[in-house]
């Protein structure tokens, strides 16, 4: 049977918190990711101390958390809230199809890309109506701003 000594245990430790962040919680939590990165630091140590105690890893694995999680904790929140520019968005310009009414005060969905999307009026647009094709102007999010298409009538 394998021991199972500070090496493999944090080894595992640093797998299974680092997989959960990724696969879970898609980095959003970043503790799962500090605490992770804490444990492969004591991997690492304990792979090349081999004759380090289990409350020399401890330790380590204390003081590299701690570290990480202040080094990396505003850079982190920062690039997470930070908004995209959703201006340059391909969507933006596109033509779409009104499925439900949308109105000023009122969500509507609209037809984009072989999906339905909730849709709502971009400032200054008129109501558009089921079935009716409009413009998309912004995105937000999953929201698309659209504004009604002018039909002109030539005589």
């Amino acid at each position: 049977m394998i021991a199972l000594g500070p090496f493999l245990f944090f080894l595992i430790l640093a797998v299974a918190l680092i997989v959960s962040e990724i696969l879970i919680f898609n980095l959003s939590v970043f503790w799962f990711l500090f605490v992770g990165l804490g444990a492969l630091i004591t991997a690492v140590v304990s792979w090349l101390v081999p004759e380090i105690t289990w409350l020399f890893a401890i330790l380590t694995f204390v003081i590299s958390t701690s570290i990480i999680s202040a080094a990396l904790y505003k850079p982190l929140k920062r690039f997470q809230t930070k908004k995209g520019p959703m201006a340059g968005n391909d969507a933006v310009g596109q033509t779409v199809t009104a499925v439900s009414d949308v109105e000023n005060k009122k969500a509507g969905t609209v037809d984009w890309s072989g999906a339905q999307w909730t849709a709502r009026l971009a400032s200054g647009s008129e109501v558009v109506k089921e079935g009716e094709l409009a413009k998309i102007k912004r995105v937000e999010g999953i929201v698309l701003y659209v504004s009604a298409i002018e039909v002109s009538t030539t005589e």
